[in-house]
């Protein structure tokens, strides 16, 4: 294991020593599945295996079965739940027909969305929409709506205007949730209380207003008025203004530089906005790269010190190939599609691959380990969600090699 803890250290060293593993070890397991819509791409077999685990865990009225263990003998009631990581996998689904253009899932997809719609999206007041968290499900004292949950929604919903599965009124709804939870410096608070009808101005949660402005990015798309796009890139910039200063110790938030890959690629940023982000997105690869165990003795080679989470693990890959597609440093690009390589590889190890929960990703990548606590082996559907995702990301990173 190398503990680096300096970038510039960092840099050099682990682009020598990756650039061989890349060879040796990404483009062998490059040949090792082919589909006609990946292109002889790899993680193709797993991201199969893990996307029809999600469709034989739904249920027939739509919900997903949100835990299983690795051991088919350990079962769960279905009654602890979250709204919020049932939008985020239903996000994934979608990305998945998006990313490898097969649409077999579609329609359990949309069973599933109607459900969370029915289920978890409310009225408030005149014009917005919340997705309720609901006390019996998730633990909490009272019925709460998250922002977060509102930006994922539309991240997940958002495509279903177009099919006419769902009316523009809740979309916008959602986005006018958002903005009523937008603080007059770009803030995005995290937490509305649904018995006293206020907005929660003290607690905090890291992802929640990156996911707010993701959400609003899909509803600029859907319903392109300028105040979506302006409440977004407001509160990007207050993310950005606030996190720069903490230097290394800036928090790794996939959310954020997934906005700044869309706001990029849908041309939304002028060239003298640009800097700062790119900036942003560089500050923050370079200490999680910092950690990435690159001895390929190591047993965890691709995981990161003191994290072998795959669900965190996911959000990492999925994190790192946005910053990959909207940096300009080659080396640095470099860097990251090499980290990219091996991650995404030490996932593939620990997923199941046989019995009734091949596809699944447990809590951790030790569940094949005696002795380990049982949460290890809980199979959650936000691990498949953030792993798939990380998968497909390098998939579309390595076709632009192949182009």
């Amino acid at each position: 294991m190398f503990d680096l803890s300096s970038p510039l250290v960092f840099i050099p060293t682990i682009f020598l020593i990756i650039v061989v593993v890349f060879a040796t070890i990404i483009r062998k397991d490059s040949h090792k599945y082919t589909h006609e819509h990946t292109r002889d791409l790899p993680y193709y077999y797993e991201i199969g295996l893990s996307m029809s685990y999600l469709n034989t865990n739904i249920l027939t009225n739509g919900r997903f079965k949100y835990r299983n263990n690795v051991n088919p003998e350990i079962t769960y009631e279905n009654k602890t739940y979250n709204s919020l990581r049932h939008a985020g996998t239903l996000y994934s689904m979608y990305k998945f027909e998006e990313y490898e253009l097969e649409d077999r899932y579609k329609e359990e997809r949309i069973i599933s969305s109607k459900y969370f719609i029915d289920k978890y999206i409310k009225k408030l007041g005149k014009n917005k929409y919340i997705v309720i968290s609901e006390p019996e499900e998730e633990g909490i004292k009272f019925p709460i709506a998250k922002s977060g949950a509102a930006g994922v929604a539309l991240s997940a919903l958002c495509n279903l205007y177009k099919e006419g599965e769902i009316d523009l009124k809740i979309l916008q709804g959602l986005g006018e949730f958002i903005l009523s939870m937008q603080s007059e410096d770009g803030n995005i608070y995290a937490y509305y209380d649904c018995n006293k009808k206020l907005i929660n101005k003290t607690a905090e949660a890291i992802y929640y207003p990156a996911q707010a402005v993701v959400g609003l990015l899909y509803l600029y798309e859907t319903d392109p008025q300028e105040k979506w796009l302006k409440a977004a890139k407001k509160s990007l910039s207050y993310i950005i203004k606030t996190r720069k200063t903490l230097n290394l110790n800036i928090p790794f938030d996939h959310w954020s530089v997934l906005a700044i890959e869309k706001l990029f690629a849908k041309g939304l940023v002028p060239e003298e906005e640009k800097g700062e982000m790119r900036s942003y997105a560089e500050q923050m690869a370079i200490p999680i790269l910092s950690s990435q165990i690159t001895n390929p003795k190591n047993s965890y080679f691709g995981a990161f010190k003191d994290n072998i989470r795959p669900c965190s693990l996911g959000t990492i890959m999925e994190g790192l190939a946005s910053i990959y597609e909207c940096i300009n440093n080659e080396q640095l690009k470099k860097i990251i599609f090499k980290s990219l390589s091996i991650g995404c590889m030490f996932l593939s190890k620990v997923q199941v691959k046989t019995g009734v929960h091949a596809g699944g990703l447990p809590n951790s990548a030790n569940w094949v380990k005696p002795g380990v606590t049982p949460n290890a082996s809980v199979i959650r559907i936000d691990n498949i969600q953030h792993v798939v995702l990380g998968w497909l990301k390098l998939q579309n990173i390595i076709k632009q090699y192949e182009e």
